[in-house]
């Protein structure tokens, strides 16, 4: 991937952050409109939270069903990847499933769920009794009565679909600049004027704060209050015995389970699990790199529980993520503060699964101020000064 060694001296619009949310921004802006575009990320592309992401696609958000159907439409553009963006992605089917007991909280989650996937003809089953052993054989069910299975959910790679995105912008005109860091901004008469960087700075008009967990320290220097608490997750990749692989060739689908975890198949016949939401808050730029011994304990135990199978599988890896958490789990999209900047974080673990509308929503609002995608104003920053916690409740799984 080509990447500019130096920053221009004048652009329309800086992109500060090059995971995948800005990968995607930065693609449709160029491909949809004639604005000269510049994005900068001070590491490399993909470094940050994407390339730890677990990059699951599926469509089931309980009785969210505007996500749901923000899900389906990225859904369907990564299908279309190769074809719409010219670049070819990492992508392997992988049903995600909701197992519930009934009286527990799950319940609510999994047949809202069921039934907003049934309305907009997205593939789902629900299993109960008997059929669940049938379905999900390598798992121990007891504790389960039913559960919902988003049939056409899959995962990908999140630094693969990034380069992507970041490719096809180069292609189309954008300039990609790595290795240099946003230091500040200038402003002027209420409007933003220029980005500074470790390496020069930019004349522009507008700025997009794709940052992740880095975002609100730099939209406060730009008088902005993002309420994002970065949590530290952590991921053990698991390699099953061959005689596992041969009686599962498909290894597990992605499913939640108890305790705060999720897991899924992995490329390479691995199976990762992984926390979700730990509420072990840090600093992006400060914390332990190398997962507790305590928490992969817990994960192997739990794995062990419900997929007895896999109690005697190896160690592939082992590594932690940082999630940027809004008080609601809903996103902000927005345009606020001086003229001309716009926000886009606070994806609260969702990110990946979103990224092309997200990235769409983004171009809709700069370059119209409104899109037929989703209705921008439900990810205002605004909603957090009538509340603390935004709209409350948020995205749950």
């Amino acid at each position: 991937m080509e990447a500019t060694p130096t920053l221009p001296e004048a652009t329309d619009i800086v992109i500060v952050g090059g995971g995948v949310i800005g990968a995607s921004i930065a693609y449709f802006l160029v491909t949809e409109s004639e604005y000269d575009v510049t994005l900068v990320e001070k590491n490399a592309i993909g470094a940050g939270s994407t390339g730890d992401s677990s990059a699951i696609i599926r469509h089931h958000y309980g009785e969210k069903e505007l996500y749901t159907e923000l899900a389906d439409w990225s859904h369907q553009f990564y299908q279309e990847f190769e074809d719409r963006v010219g670049e070819p992605i990492a992508y392997n089917e992988n049903p995600r499933v909701t197992f519930a007991e009934e009286g527990s909280s799950d319940v609510e989650y999994a047949e809202a769920g069921y039934e907003i996937l049934s309305e907009l003809g997205i593939p789902v089953t629900r299993y109960d009794g008997d059929q669940l052993d049938e379905a999900f054989p390598m798992f121990n069910l007891e504790a389960f009565d039913f559960a919902v299975s988003d049939e056409t959910a899959a995962y990908s790679d999140g630094t693969d679909v990034a380069a992507g995105f970041v490719r096809a912008a180069q292609h189309r005109g954008a300039t990609v600049v790595t290795g240099v860091a946003v230091e500040g901004f200038e402003t002027e008469s209420g409007s933003v004027t220029a980005v500074q960087t470790d390496d020069g700075t930019v004349a522009c008009d507008n700025v997009v704060l794709a940052a992740g967990p880095w975002t609100p320290a730099l939209g406060e220097q730009l008088g902005l209050d993002v309420p994002i608490t970065p949590s530290r997750e952590q991921v053990l990749l698991l390699e099953p015995t061959a005689e596992y692989r041969e009686q599962y060739p498909d290894l597990v689908p992605t499913a939640g389970l108890p305790g705060g975890c999720y897991i899924r198949s992995e490329f390479g016949e691995g199976v990762l699990i992984a926390t979700h939401h730990s509420e072990e808050q840090c600093d992006p730029d400060h914390y332990e790199k190398r997962p507790d011994q305590e928490t992969l304990l817990d994960l192997h135990e739990t794995v062990a529980e419900y997929i007895p199978e896999l109690s005697d599988a190896g160690i592939q890896g082992k590594y932690t993520g940082v999630y940027a958490n809004t008080p609601d789990h809903d996103f902000i999209l927005d345009h606020c503060g001086p003229d001309g900047c716009y926000l886009a974080c606070g994806f609260s673990g969702h990110g990946f699964k979103q990224a092309p509308a997200v990235g769409k929503l983004m171009s809709d609002r700069i370059t119209k101020g409104e899109s037929e995608l989703a209705d921008l104003e439900f990810f205002s920053l605004s909603r957090f000064e009538d509340s603390a916690e935004g709209h409350g409740g948020g995205i749950e799984y």
